[in-house]
């Protein structure tokens, strides 16, 4: 029996001590002396998507040739763009106002192209916005608009997060109903589904930690202190430790955790305020930003 339960345990240290994450290489990018921010990297970890630092406007750079590309002016255009699977077209929010109440609808451009549609017209009530493929998929006043810009249709619709007053919700099936795994009492933010489709990533306001659950907000599990947290394919999820004097933040680390929350990585060493990073779709490649707008690429390494 004592053999039985020390072989057990051996063979769990062996699985846990397995799933790692490896740093091979940081380099800084060049954005010709513009500082900009919130840097999104492309499903095939060949482009960059990146904004100012009033999240207006969005430029891509090609990190093969070093390009740096104005595709939109826009207002609040970079929060949360994001490319479509075959990284052909960006998707952004357009923010206006209509006297002091605030308008938000939905857009892409076309990379090639350079062609600009807006998917959703102005509204007050956009409360969650994903791309699956090439199909945009937004939630408006808890109701699902599904709209395709590139590659095929859909083969079935994936289950799309939302926040509405704080509270977390899930929209499967066309129906829209309230998970807040972590009870009502807390707000919710950054909600996103792994890119399986079996997982959900949040993070919890009041606690400052992140969280991932079964897709119908069961068995939450906690991956710790982790801001603007984001899936690095499906077994990892990256994001950021950070400080601030209530006035600006004063440390931030980029930290990568396993989506069962038994390893936790250090990617950066703290020399640098480094935040808001993003993953490519394989895993590959990580993107973040430094407060003096510097952008980063770093290629690492994991394994399960």
């Amino acid at each position: 029996m004592r053999k039985t339960f020390l072989g057990v345990l051996v063979f769990m240290s062996q699985l846990i001590f397995a799933q790692g994450i490896e740093v091979i290489s940081t380099k800084a990018l060049s954005l010709d002396g513009q500082g900009l921010i919130l840097p999104k990297i492309s499903p095939k970890g060949d482009c960059v998507l990146v904004t100012n630092s009033d999240m207006s406007g969005l430029k891509t750079l090609d990190l093969a040739t070093g390009a740096l590309t104005t595709i939109s002016n826009e207002r609040s255009a970079g929060v949360n763009a994001q490319f479509s699977a075959d990284g052909s077209t960006v998707i952004y929010r357009k923010s206006e106002y209509k006297g002091r109440l605030r308008y938000s609808s939905v857009n892409s451009i076309n990379l090639q192209s350079g062609e600009s549609k807006q998917l959703i017209k102005p509204t007050r009530n956009l409360e969650g916005l994903a791309v699956k493929e090439g199909t945009v998929l937004a939630i408006n006043n808890g109701k699902l608009v599904s709209k395709r810009v590139a590659g095929e249709k859909l083969k079935s619709t994936p289950a799309v997060p939302s926040i509405k007053n704080s509270q977390l919700y899930i929209t499967v099936n066309g129906k829209t109903k309230q998970l807040s795994p972590n009870g009502t009492h807390v707000g919710y933010l950054w909600p996103s589904v792994s890119p399986d489709g079996t997982k959900l990533l949040y993070y919890v306001i009041d606690e400052a930690k992140a969280y991932v659950c079964n897709i119908d907000g069961s068995n939450p599990v906690s991956l710790g202190t982790l801001r603007a947290p984001v899936w690095m394919g499906n077994d990892w999820v990256v994001g950021m430790v950070d400080y601030d004097n209530g006035q600006v933040v004063t440390y931030s680390q980029i930290f990568a955790v396993s989506a069962q929350g038994t390893n936790r990585t250090a990617l950066t060493n703290g020399s640098k305020i480094c935040m808001y990073p993003s993953a490519s779709a394989d895993a590959s490649k990580i993107v973040y930003t430094t407060q003096d707008g510097e952008i980063y690429l770093m290629n690492v390494a994991t394994s399960k």
